[in-house]
């Protein structure tokens, strides 16, 4: 058993509270818990007490980094390739919790991983130390000792009720925890092909990412691969549904570990076989976004939508926003009208009518 404490110290908030969340559940021993934001909180931490473990942001200069001393330090990082000094090692940030804790201790696969879990009862009187959760501004204690359910439910309540709430320590004193409103959908389609869409549908998320965290998700039969997706994770789209299906742990920090980016806007790579994405259903799309909406960070969503999704006018009817891009020629403008033509026939004139129409050069 590993006795002593381990700090988390990202500028991207909510994957490092996923994470020691994540972290916090899995992990029955005697370990304490800290999370930063910013190396102010972690500089005065540091010349309090000794740091065990250090699992620190890439993007803090290593200049400021080599100032915290810690038996061991890890660097969060998204290139494998990345600098680092001498007594640093690199850990690959989108990957699972396990893994992480696994390359932290030893460098191997958790034996969770290699064999199925074991789950041993406490033996009788003994009390079974749990981690305790600690955030930072001078280290006082917001939650002790998460359950999921519980966990899950405090955030749910968070959601529901207003966009700030006071969360109560066990000294009664606060300390005010920000939750985003629910995002919305904004969706990307045209009857007409080649001209530019999913070009237009990445500078426009990127524009939005300006403002807030975006997640961009193709839902093309053909997406084009590492054309435009130059940070191949591993995960595609059909790894998000699984996790989505399962309805087990935390679906904002598989999300973390799996996006790509681009700029600031985050992606999930595209399936990459067509035959996949025409076997989801339209219920499983809506279910997957209602998800990502109610348990991301991110303030929009934009689906790049393509013909072969199932359920593509139910899709666009739950989008807040629809952009359809189009050029000016006969082809084109027949395309367009047969669309149109097609959603007043079927009862969808809704979808008309919050559409942006944009023209492509």
């Amino acid at each position: 058993m590993y006795e002593g404490n381990l700090v988390i110290c990202d500028k991207e908030k909510q994957y490092a509270r996923n994470l020691l969340q994540m972290l916090t559940r899995n992990r029955k021993t005697g370990i304490q818990m800290y999370l930063f934001h910013t190396m102010e909180e972690l500089e005065k931490f540091a010349g309090q007490r000794m740091i065990k473990i250090l699992l620190i942001d890439e993007e803090y200069p290593l200049e400021q980094r080599e100032k915290i001393s810690a038996e061991k330090k890890f660097v969060l990082v998204k290139n494998r390739k990345d600098s680092l000094a001498e007594n640093e090692k690199s850990i690959y940030r989108y990957q699972s919790a396990e893994v992480i804790w696994s390359q932290i201790q030893n460098g191997e696969l958790p034996k969770q991983i290699q064999k199925k879990r074991i789950v041993r009862k406490p033996k009788e009187g003994v009390k079974e130390n749990k981690p305790e959760y600690i955030e930072g501004n001078e280290n006082e204690r917001i939650i002790k000792n998460i359950e999921e359910g519980e966990n899950t439910e405090n955030l749910k309540k968070l959601k529901r009720n207003e966009n700030i709430k006071i969360l109560q320590n066990k000294e009664n004193k606060s300390i005010k925890c920000t939750t985003g409103v629910k995002g919305s959908l904004i969706g990307v389609y045209s009857p007409i092909h080649r001209i530019g869409k999913t070009r237009f549908a990445m500078e426009l998320g990127k524009e939005f990412a300006k403002k807030g965290p975006v997640l961009y998700l193709n839902l093309e039969e053909y997406a084009g691969g590492d054309f435009y997706f130059h940070d191949q994770t591993g995960k595609t789209m059909a790894d998000l549904l699984y996790y989505a299906r399962q309805e087990k742990g935390n679906l904002g920090l598989h999300i973390s570990m799996m996006a790509g980016q681009e700029d600031e806007l985050d992606y999930i790579l595209p399936m990459p076989y067509v035959q996949d994405l025409q076997e989801v259903s339209t219920e499983e799309w809506l279910k997957l976004f209602d998800l990502i909406l109610e348990n991301c960070i991110y303030q929009k969503v934009i689906l790049d939508l393509g013909d072969s999704i199932n359920g593509l006018f139910q899709i666009l009817e739950a989008c807040h926003t629809v952009y359809t891009p189009y050029i000016e020629d006969e082809i084109a403008s027949a395309k367009m009208n047969q669309y149109a033509e097609n959603l007043r026939k079927t009862g969808k004139e809704k979808i008309l009518e919050k559409t942006i129409q944009k023209k492509m050069k």
